[in-house]
């Protein structure tokens, strides 16, 4: 089937082309005709030339779609480990399943110096995340290990794209989108990276999750249920890249359906952990220079979905307030807070509560990190929100602290 699909790729290629030449060849008159139903029968009519079979079947065969996508979900739950099951399947797997584009004979993965390197390194990233106490210095280098494995995987491409004899008179594979235009393989290559990214910040989610909850053995079972899955889907991948690569898109497509929603709490939760030890080291981070505050509605309200990063300010008028979504990359989305609705923040033993309470008397709660604490009640005053006196002993309500995140 995937030489098929390959095929019928590489026949509408030669027809586009074809058009294309007639078209500069031609006359303006006999260009109009390059679109009818008439030339297209004509283009479809005789044998497709041996060369172009053979072209056709030799770049399916190259490019290897199901040998680079079956492995990529098992690497994105456990970037070194995946590496590392790779490795000692390039060296002692059966002939069967290193008879392909990432596990050849001449691959840099057939080597015993990359397996025990990465063993190594397995284990000096596993460990740490067994226990709360050192979990956050394993989630600190996740990213890059991450970023790590996919310039590892992007060198094992281009190397195997090198060693790969050429095929006489092949037509390079170009793929047009829109005013772009990328080779197969370039391609390919994109899909890798967002294939492993995507699923690696669902499973950062977890692992973020699993570390706030306090229960001490859940981060080894965490760890273990992970590297399970993952030993799982590469044993898979060696039986048939084919059906690895069947699971990796459904995984995939799983992924992609929450990420949003996982990215704003992802970035939640980070922000109330690390904005009052940035604030500590860097001063300036805490007394921004524009009076404005960054909080979280905790709820959908209006055009915002719930746990989305907005920033609060005065609105430009000088009556009432706004909130912009405090997103650099996409266009700013406001919404108005009438002036009689002055925002009131409550102060919390981890995090600030705000509340809003519109002219109906709906209640909208926000949270804000201990990030101004420093300059509190100055920044409060310039954008003209109410707060509250210090927070209750913590005597007085154990569970404040226990729930705060919830």
């Amino acid at each position: 089937m995937v030489r098929l699909f390959f095929l019928f790729g590489f026949v509408v290629a030669t027809f586009s082309t074809s058009f294309a030449q007639e078209a500069v060849t031609k006359t303006p008159a006999e260009s109009s005709r390059t679109l009818s139903v008439e030339t297209v029968q004509e283009q479809l009519e005789g044998d497709f030339d041996t060369t172009d079979i053979a072209a056709a079947t030799s770049w399916a065969d190259s490019l290897g779609l199901a040998d680079w996508l079956g492995p990529l979900a098992p690497v994105a739950l456990s970037p070194f480990f995946g590496v590392t099951c790779l490795s000692g399947l390039a060296l002692w797997g059966p002939e069967s399943i290193t008879n392909n584009a990432l596990l050849g004979s001449s691959g840099p993965l057939k080597s015993h110096t990359l397996f025990f390197v990465f063993l190594a390194l397995t284990v000096l990233t596993s460990v740490p995340r067994l226990t709360k106490v050192s979990k956050p210095f394993a989630q600190a280098t996740d990213r890059l290990e991450t970023y790590a494995v996919i310039v590892i995987l992007l060198a094992i491409k281009i190397i195997a794209s090198i060693e790969t004899p050429s095929v006489e008179q092949a037509p390079v594979a170009m793929i047009q989108l829109g005013v772009f235009s990328f080779t197969a393989d370039t391609l390919l290559a994109i899909a890798m990276i967002i294939n492993v990214l995507v699923i690696n910040s669902v499973k950062f989610f977890f692992e973020f999750m699993v570390w706030l909850t306090p229960i001490p053995a859940i981060d080894a079972i965490f760890e273990v249920c992970n590297k399970t899955l993952c030993a799982a889907l590469m044993t898979v991948y060696a039986f048939s890249p084919t059906i690895a690569t069947i699971l990796n898109l459904t995984i995939l497509c799983v992924a992609a359906v929450v990420l949003r929603w996982i990215s704003r709490h992802v970035r939640y939760y980070r922000t109330m952990v690390l904005d009052p030890i940035i604030s500590r080291l860097w001063s300036k981070y805490g007394d921004p220079t524009k009076p404005e505050m960054i909080i979280f509605c905790k709820e959908a309200l209006g055009p915002f979905a719930a746990k989305s990063r907005l920033r609060l300010e005065r609105a430009p008028s000088g009556e009432g307030w706004q909130l912009c979504e405090a997103n650099w990359w996409m266009p700013s989305t406001r919404h108005e807070i009438a002036q009689s609705s002055t925002p009131k923040m409550r102060r919390g033993w981890i995090m600030h509560t705000m509340e809003v309470v519109d002219p109906s008397g709906k209640k909208t709660e926000f949270a804000c990190s201990r990030r101004y604490d420093s300059r509190l009640e100055s920044l409060a005053s310039r954008i003209g929100v109410l707060v509250d006196a210090e927070p209750a002993p913590q005597g007085e309500n154990t569970n404040d602290a226990r729930v705060e995140f919830g």
